[in-house]
């Protein structure tokens, strides 16, 4: 791997976890500006509000993850664009798929952590994080009913 290539992966995944870290708390908070009122009415204890919020964070990080991933390559890529570093590599001799490669790398990158995140994480923090919602902000009916319910392979 050459610089160009650390030098577009390290801005790559910069961006994309930028996009994470500015986006994710504005949906907890929205989240607890939405759910307060029925947290306080139900009395959750605060270790559980916590963990409820750990595993919010998971989820809902993992349902925003392909528009966090488009929107960080739209606008790293404008901003080489717009710094006319693209201009400059592609001036220099570097193909155009070669260029790519980065992006190729840290996309292979992030979709192997998404698939270790979906298969072993997010089930488990989707399964604390819908817990909690029954528990203590949908109360009213004890008795979960369900049918209809179908597995898809």
């Amino acid at each position: 791997m050459t610089i160009l290539d650390k030098y577009i992966l390290k801005r790559y995944l910069a961006t994309f976890g930028t996009m994470l870290l500015l986006f994710v708390p504005i949906g907890i908070m929205l989240n607890l500006a939405e759910q307060i009122g029925k947290m306080i009415d139900n009395e959750a204890p605060l270790n559980e509000i916590l963990i409820y919020y750990l595993n919010f964070t998971i989820y809902i990080g993992s349902l925003l993850f392909p528009i966090f991933l488009f929107l960080s390559i739209i606008f790293f890529t404008s901003k080489l664009a717009n710094n006319t570093e693209i201009v400059a590599i592609l001036s220099s001799g570097v193909s155009y798929n070669r260029f790519l490669r980065p992006y190729w790398i840290g996309a292979s990158i992030i979709a192997v952590m998404m698939f270790f995140m979906g298969m072993f994480i997010v089930p488990n923090a989707s399964k604390g994080y819908n817990e909690f919602k029954f528990e203590y902000l949908k109360r009213g009916n004890k008795d979960r009913i369900t049918s209809n319910i179908f597995n898809q392979l």
